[in-house]
């Protein structure tokens, strides 16, 4: 090997061990740059971002619920298996936001057979001559300590709606219901605030 092949080799060994170097070198370089870009450049980033002033403020506040019935006047006296006897109630929504009628589960003071054999509806009328009259569809019908039901009625805030409540004894009541002793039932009408 000539002394000018060996230069040359040595050249490209020498080259060969400083390209990792230069890589790297190269890449801080840019690195550095970038960096020094962005530190110097700052105001820059603003072109990026948008701001407005609100047009104007803003008032957060707090809606209310409330709901509201006349009394309810309904006895069990004289029922017989296939009567139903009728009264009607006005539910007032007072708050400012939309209510979802539901009527929650029908409680006794007492779980008699007769209590549990009865079953009370629900439905909107526009007459309490047409409820006593027992001339209104039910919307639910519902027994003592069956679960809730969505009277598909909603009320707006200040609006009212008469609600007729019906009070019966079904056809093919057990025998036991017969002569037996009558307790106190709990029917009540919850309102459910609707998202608008």
């Amino acid at each position: 090997m000539s002394r000018r092949t060996r230069r040359h080799a040595a050249r490209r060994a020498a080259r060969r061990a400083a390209a990792p170097r230069r890589l790297l070198l190269g890449a801080l370089g840019t690195a550095g740059a970038i960096v020094l870009g962005v530190l110097a450049g700052g105001g820059t980033f603003a072109l990026w971002t948008v701001a407005a002033p609100a047009a104007s403020a803003v008032t957060l506040q707090a809606g209310s619920a409330g709901l509201t019935s006349t009394a309810l006047q309904l006895s069990a006296t004289n029922l017989y298996p296939g009567r139903t006897v009728y009264a009607a109630t006005t539910v007032s929504n007072t708050g400012t936001t939309p209510l979802a009628l539901t009527i929650d589960p029908v409680t006794s003071t007492a779980a008699t057979p007769f209590t549990t054999a009865v079953a009370v509806s629900v439905g909107k009328t526009s007459s309490a001559a047409d409820c006593t009259a027992g001339r209104v569809p039910a919307t639910v019908t519902t027994t003592v300590g069956a679960a809730g039901s969505d009277l598909q009625l909603t009320l707006a805030p200040g609006a009212s709606q008469l609600v007729c409540i019906g009070v019966g004894l079904p056809q093919n009541v057990p025998a036991a219901a017969a002569g037996a002793a009558a307790s106190v039932l709990t029917i009540t009408i919850s309102g459910t605030q609707v998202r608008r």
